[in-house]
């Protein structure tokens, strides 16, 4: 299969009875939880996609409203577990990343950089570093984009495996990016900021 690598593979008994409607996978996969956050993640890399680089104050509100419903709509599913041992390849190119990092970054202006809390060992223990809302919503589309790719295939164990690994790195990281963003978002939301009208 395609993007498995060297992926181990279940026994043919155990694939054959995945193909039949009712079994664990089938049910996960489209579960209404799962379902309603592949529409949201979808939404999201629609919106990401659809940047002129202009959009000023809307950027700011339909992003708010987008990430919002992506985090509610996680917390919604349940867990899993893979059935593959080895993820799928990633689709988002660093061209893609890149140029949607760019995108954000020229739409937000001034408004793009903030500080974050140092990791552990981060450049010396310094209690904050410069960052930017760009790096983290470019990550998030990376998260979300391979996933629903992989999800709109129909391979079910696919899909389960994709939803596995998409909740593993929830915790590990772009959960806390959605976060960090969003709060940068919503003081500029609340603030009343419109980038598009300063120079």
């Amino acid at each position: 299969m395609e993007g498995l690598g060297f992926a181990v593979f279940p026994s043919f008994n155990y694939l054959c009875s995945m193909l039949e409607e009712g079994t664990p996978v089938h049910n996960y996969v489209y579960s209404s939880a799962l379902v309603e956050f592949v529409l949201s993640a979808n939404d999201f890399c629609a919106f990401m996609e659809g940047l002129k680089g202009t959009e000023g104050r809307n950027f700011i509100e339909d992003s708010v409203r987008h990430l919002s419903l992506v985090y509610a709509r996680i917390l919604a599913t349940s867990h899993t577990e893979p059935v593959f041992e080895s993820p799928a390849e990633p689709a988002v190119t660093e061209q893609e990343w890149s140029a949607l990092f760019q995108k954000i970054a020229m739409i937000l202006g001034p408004h793009n950089e903030i500080l974050r809390i140092a990791r552990e060992g981060e450049f010396d223990r310094s209690e904050l570093v410069n960052h930017t809302i760009s790096e983290d919503l470019a990550d998030l589309y990376q998260e979300l984009k391979d996933f629903t790719i992989i999800y709109s295939r129909g391979l079910e164990e696919l899909m389960n495996d994709a939803a596995w690994e998409l909740q593993e790195r929830f915790a590990e990281h772009w959960g806390a990016k959605l976060l960090r963003a969003l709060q940068a978002l919503h003081e500029l939301y609340v603030s009343g900021i419109d980038p598009s009208e300063e120079e």
